[in-house]
């Protein structure tokens, strides 16, 4: 064991010994540490040189694209400002149009008017005597409302007014 401790201990001073010597050596090689951080200065100055260059580029080809976007942009408004004023303009006709239809309506109403009482009173006249033909055959009043496309209760209101209409008759 004591042998061992001898190896190791001649084996620590031989590197202590290499370690100061080493040192020793890296003095000199101070000077090269100089040119090398000379030469990477100018390498690093070509390469901020190359990066503004290149971003100017870029700058420049994405203000021109902008450019002609916004030049697109601007003339698809003034289209569009042009269609909204021929849209208005077609609806202003077009309003003015249909006032004068209304009012050239509104004056054959006015004269057309008795004209279409008339035809509701017909088209009455000839629904109540459908309503009392179904009911003579002996249709009941669901099956004359299905018929004729009615609701129950009109039809109950209809043999509601007669049977009344023929009372007041009746009492007269």
């Amino acid at each position: 064991m004591d042998q061992v401790y001898l190896i190791l201990i001649g084996a620590g001073i031989i590197i202590m010994l290499l370690a100061f010597f080493l040192q020793r050596k890296t003095p000199d090689d101070v000077a090269a540490i100089p040119t090398q951080r000379l030469t990477d200065k100018a390498e690093t100055e070509k390469s901020l040189q190359r990066l503004s260059k290149q971003f100017k580029q870029e700058t420049a080809l994405l203000s021109a694209e902008w450019q002609e976007t916004r030049a697109d942009l601007l003339h698809e408004i003034d289209l569009l400002k042009k269609r909204v004023e021929q849209l208005e303009q077609q609806w202003n006709e077009r309003a003015a149009h249909a006032q004068v239809a209304a009012s050239a309506e509104q004056g054959q109403a006015n004269g057309a008017q008795p004209a279409a009482e008339d035809v509701d009173m017909l088209a009455l006249r000839e629904r109540y005597r459908r309503v009392f033909e179904l009911s003579r055959e002996g249709l009941s009043p669901d099956e004359i409302a299905k018929r004729l496309g009615a609701g129950r209760g009109e039809i109950d209101l209809i043999f509601a007014l007669a049977q009344r209409n023929e009372r007041g008759f009746a009492d007269a």
